[in-house]
């Protein structure tokens, strides 16, 4: 089956080089729009390429942040800190992407939410993890809800978040997780934000709780 770094040698692009739009993309490589997001959004967990609202896809890196300020505080800030901040805005964005999610969108939650359920390794669990969650930011098409939840993920991929995070995982508190995950989505699919702000609300109180174990 083509894929997409077939498609990024034989075209000879390099960083900083955009890739057509998902449509025209998927018709190229022969696949299905589905099979397409599954691989960029694979690629943009290696850091091989990242997409962006009204920016499409773009090979590289992800840009510099657009709010250093808010990032450097982050990045001092506690795991209480951080946790307690999560539980003021998240559960309010599922709600808000309950409303404002495309089909496109729920197709990538849904599948950031079955990899986290196929994953083995605790690295990749991590990763596909905080895909969720910016996936679901991205679904309320607010740039500044985007920026946050990536600077939470950025805070949370440091050396002490990392090695904290996957310390506490156990099989049990994975399947938890994951079942956290899978009722965010069921109300997100449904269109029901009030249900949505409390599966949020209830998964990241379970992540406080891992924590502390």
């Amino acid at each position: 089956m083509n894929s997409v770094v077939d498609f990024i040698r034989r075209n000879g692009l390099h960083d900083g080089d955009r890739l057509p739009p998902e449509r025209e993309l998927a018709e190229a490589l022969g696949i299905s729009r589905r099979a397409l997001r599954e691989q960029l959004t694979e690629l943009e967990l290696a850091g091989q390429l990242w997409r962006e609202r009204r920016i499409g896809t773009v090979l590289g890196r992800r840009r510099a942040a657009t709010m250093p300020g808010i990032d450097r505080k982050l990045m001092r800030a506690s795991p209480d800190e951080i946790l307690e901040s999560r539980l003021t805005m998240e559960p309010a964005i599922a709600a808000l992407a309950a409303t404002k999610a495309t089909e496109a969108d729920l197709a990538r939650i849904g599948n950031c939410m079955r990899r986290t359920a196929e994953v083995s390794g605790d690295e990749l669990w991590v990763q596909w993890d905080g895909a969720f969650h910016l996936a679901i930011a991205e679904a309320t098409r607010n740039d500044v809800l985007v920026a946050l939840t990536a600077a939470f993920n950025a805070a949370r991929a440091t050396t002490r978040w990392r090695s904290m995070r996957v310390a506490a995982i156990t099989p049990e508190k994975r399947r938890r997780s994951v079942a956290h995950h899978r009722a965010i989505l069921d109300a997100l699919l449904g269109r029901r934000p009030e249900e949505a702000m409390q599966a949020m609300q209830h998964h990241l109180l379970g992540v406080r709780s891992n924590l502390a174990d």
